[in-house]
């Protein structure tokens, strides 16, 4: 998660910034929400969960998420998925980790041709948008989504990843065993 410190920093300033200039937020309401931010990324184990959505949604209860992903889809014109109904493999990329998607709040769950479908919680946060769309290469197609729907969609994906590597490591056992 260190690696992607930076990207956290930026990404949750400009969302944050993002909500006060939209109306969806009061400036101290921001600032309350930075000062838990700020304390919660200086320390490493909960640095994974250092969003300034999940305190502003679930800490201060000052932002509607209804609201926030009705202006999103009002706004920008994106759809909204819902992953827990969503069959989520590996990640695309090698470049692509699964720190990289809890530290963005945003899930790459399916490729269609040569474009990606990509679920975020912050596609209101610049940042975040241009990190992506350089990674995979400009080919995307944003859906915004809830954060209990991110959170249950990372921890499957998780597991998902946790698979793939026991199955990986039985194959390579079990084809030393036969060399």
């Amino acid at each position: 998660m260190q690696q992607h410190r930076a990207l956290i920093l930026r990404s949750n300033r400009f969302l944050g910034s993002s909500l006060v200039n939209k109306g969806l937020l009061s400036s101290g309401d921001l600032e309350a929400a930075n000062e838990k931010f700020m304390d919660a990324i200086q320390t490493p184990e909960l640095l994974k969960n250092a969003l300034i959505l999940t305190t502003l949604l679930y800490d201060l209860k000052v932002l509607d998420e209804a609201r926030l992903l009705e202006h999103i889809v009002e706004e920008h014109g994106i759809g909204l998925i819902d992953l827990n109904h969503v069959e989520l493999r590996s990640l695309p990329s090698t470049e692509i980790d699964l720190s990289l998607c809890w530290a963005s709040s945003t899930i790459p769950f399916d490729k269609v041709e040569e474009t990606y479908m990509v679920a975020s919680c912050y596609y209101m946060s610049a940042p975040v948008v241009k990190h992506w769309e350089e990674l995979l290469d400009g080919k995307v197609v944003w859906y915004g989504t809830s954060m209990a729907s991110m959170s249950r969609g990372l921890e499957r994906l998780e597991d998902v990843l946790a698979a793939e590597k026991a199955a990986a490591a039985a194959a390579a056992a079990e084809t030393a065993e036969t060399e």
